[in-house]
């Protein structure tokens, strides 16, 4: 299938990896769509611009594809490319990344299916605290099953030394992502400009082969 991420986060680029590991043809749009192309080697087709352009979005030929996946940083560049996508080019299977919204599952009565990265994470911590793992070894890891792949969701404590920095600045030695913050008990999805607090704590998310 011909599918088109819209939007270079770490989840779009993670996406398309695996899309092409089963051997999708991808199409990137993103400001910096070449500059990420060339960073991790993807091999795909690459447009500069923004993902609410419809000029861009004409340039790379989004009415062909199969399928197209918004997944951009910013909540409501993918609604609204969504929308573009669905109503102005006619794109019969649209996916929506959402962060914290509650309702956000009525933006499927719009047409397009819409995925929380928020409440993915949550149900992850339920179905350990349910009793996938023993209370005694829950002490910071749990496992889930996410679309087919095993991921490890790990809690630790931010250093002092990363107070203040901004997430996109904090990178993992061991192949994690920051995939959220225990803030006050809150949790917060992180943006890759959010910045760290004394008192958060990492989620941190790696993909299990």
């Amino acid at each position: 299938m011909q599918i088109m991420i819209l939007g270079a986060s770490r989840s779009g680029i993670s996406l398309i990896k695996r899309l092409i590991e089963k051997g999708h043809t991808c199409v990137l749009v993103d400001p910096k769509a070449q500059e990420i192309e060339q960073q991790f080697n993807l091999g795909i087709l690459t447009i500069n611009g923004i993902i609410i352009d419809i000029d861009v979005l004409k340039e790379a030929d989004i009415g062909s594809m199969d399928i197209v996946c918004a997944m951009s940083e910013s909540e409501n560049q993918n609604l609204m490319a969504s929308e573009i996508a669905r109503d102005y080019f006619s794109v019969k299977s649209v996916y929506t990344r959402v962060f914290a919204s509650e309702d956000y599952h009525l933006f499927d009565d719009a047409g397009f299916m819409s995925i929380s990265s928020t409440v993915l994470t949550a149900d992850a911590f339920l179905r350990a605290i349910d009793g996938r793992m023993k209370k005694e070894e829950y002490v910071g890891q749990c496992m889930a099953n996410v679309f087919g792949n095993s991921v490890a969701f790990t809690i630790l404590d931010l250093e002092e030394s990363f107070v203040g920095a901004r997430v996109r600045d904090v990178e993992d030695t061991e192949g994690r992502h920051i995939f959220g913050i225990l803030r006050h008990d809150d949790f917060i999805t992180t943006l890759p400009n959010m910045k760290l607090e004394k008192g958060d704590r990492l989620i941190l998310a790696e993909k299990k082969v």
